[in-house]
């Protein structure tokens, strides 16, 4: 069916700055590809808790398929609450979450709910590409903070920097432990930026969705030291293997949540109330619990496994702290590429789907992104396969 031609081009004249997701774009390529080793989607592959599935069960027979309050059910964010004090020592009250469609929708609502047209908005780099996505929807002016000379670390000298040079910034994006990473930040780091940060008026959105899953340091919240400017993004994607299930939240001072509640109503309105009852159970069982932590320690094994491998064949990897992603260098002998090409053939040559490093900012064209939310027998296999591709 054709549109009426007097229509075509009356849409969102944002738009035609976004084509699309480049990691689905590229999984897409890579799926199409005969017997291809996919270390492409951030997507654990573990199933979700029983516990959990058992609950939205009890729940549907129950007959909870009607209406949520907007922000979400108080048992669920009575748990969020009491969860972030017990592993983060953050002090939010119910009043302070909004339950979201994921911890996506929680980044526009909240980008959507600070920001005017022509705003700056500052994006630390590497990046999770619906952020600048968000921002070009909401036409503010973006710009990024490169990270790529401090092993992918920001630092306070670097954060003061662009902060003195972008005074008149409405917002700074930060995600960690990163995406695509897997860098990130020990509390006295933590406290350090927190202490530039607090000099400046400007809204602090700290994604923090795989704060949970850190392996040489427990995570710490920048909403711990400066809580008063900043919005803290997280959801039980990644943590509990509910990235189907749709479960993000937003944690802020009411007088944010307010705002952000605003875009959230208009938007979505709420999400759906069984799901937010089998969430009330990913977060107070503790059977879930140890669950989470055997995902946990699966993860950690791939890693000690890939990461060695990997600089034995003479890839540059930086120190995995938390997530489940390896960002390694382009070999020299294939640099002149860039990372599509790179990647490319790779998958055609090797068949090992990995994501090129330009979905993560154009500063990345020498870098790829291995997802090992995967099982051990591919990442081996995987492996072997890059293997034989470098020293053919």
């Amino acid at each position: 069916m054709e549109i009426k031609k007097s229509l075509e081009n009356r849409f969102n004249t944002a738009l035609a700055n976004l084509t699309g997701s480049p990691i689905r774009e590229f999984d897409r390529y890579a799926s199409s590809i005969d017997g291809i080793i996919k270390l492409t989607l951030g997507e654990p592959d573990f199933d979700t808790a029983i516990e959990i599935k058992e609950a939205a069960k009890k729940a549907l027979d129950n007959n909870r398929t009607h209406y949520s309050v907007n922000n979400g059910i108080i048992e669920l964010r009575t748990a969020w609450s009491k969860n972030l004090k017990d592993r983060y020592n953050l002090n939010y009250s119910s009043d302070e979450v909004i339950v979201t469609i994921g911890a996506s929708a929680a980044i526009e609502h909240t980008i959507s709910a600070i920001t005017n047209e022509g705003d700056t908005i500052l994006v630390v780099t590497p990046y999770f590409s619906a952020y600048e996505g968000v921002g070009i929807l909401n036409k503010c002016n973006i710009k990024f903070v490169d990270t790529v000379d401090n092993k992918f670390k920001l630092s306070p000298q670097v954060l003061e920097k662009h902060l003195e040079e972008n005074k008149d910034a409405k917002a700074i994006l930060i995600n960690y432990p990163n995406n695509p990473s897997g860098v990130s930040y020990t509390r006295e780091e933590v406290k350090e930026l927190a202490d530039v940060l607090k000099k400046y008026d400007i809204f602090v959105v700290s994604d923090e969705i795989y704060g949970d899953l850190t392996y040489n340091y427990k995570h710490t919240s920048l909403a711990e030291f400066i809580p008063e400017q900043t919005v803290h993004i997280s959801g039980l994607s990644k943590s509990h293997a509910m990235t189907g299930w749709r479960v993000g939240f937003i944690a802020a001072p009411q007088a944010m949540i307010k705002k952000i509640g605003v875009f959230h109503l208009f938007t979505v309105s709420g999400a759906a109330t069984f799901i937010q009852d089998a969430a009330v159970e990913a977060l107070t069982s503790k059977e879930v619990d140890k669950y989470n932590n055997y995902m946990l320690e699966t993860y950690r094994e791939r890693k000690d496994y890939m990461v060695p491998r990997l600089r034995e064949l003479g890839f540059e990897v930086p120190e995995i702290d938390g997530a489940f992603y390896i960002f390694a260098k382009i070999p020299k002998r294939y640099s002149s590429l860039g990372a599509m090409e790179f990647c490319k053939l790779l998958a055609k040559e090797a068949k090992v789907g990995v994501i090129p490093g330009t979905a993560f900012g154009k500063a990345y064209d020498n870098y790829f992104r291995i997802s090992y939310a995967t099982s051990i027998e591919n990442i081996k296999e995987s492996v072997e396969r890059i293997s034989q591709f470098i020293n053919k």
